[in-house]
């Protein structure tokens, strides 16, 4: 998410809502069904460029990492059918 958002708005700004969506994350971890959590960059209005970063180490510590919204819908639509992230939380980025 990038310093500013690391140390300053998870922190000061949104503690609380950040436990909720680790709560929340870990109630769908402990179903029996098929998931995917999707962790988009900041999203933007961009258009789509048609490609994107995606899994487990996408994003950094010192940079807000981006991505449109019409390239997150795009990733999250491929992901209906492919097995790829099945019961996994992939970062999003371009």
């Amino acid at each position: 998410m990038g310093l500013y958002y690391t140390l300053l708005v998870v922190p000061l700004i949104l503690p609380f809502y950040f436990w909720d969506k680790t709560r929340q994350e870990r109630l769908i971890a402990k179903s029996e069904v098929e998931w995917t959590i999707v962790r988009p960059g900041a999203l933007t209005d961009g258009p789509a460029r048609g490609y994107s970063r995606h899994g487990r180490h996408v994003g950094g510590f010192f940079r807000t990492v981006r991505i449109s919204r019409a390239d997150a819908a795009d990733f999250m639509l491929s992901q209906l059918v492919s097995d790829t992230y099945v019961r996994a939380a992939p970062g999003l980025s371009w």
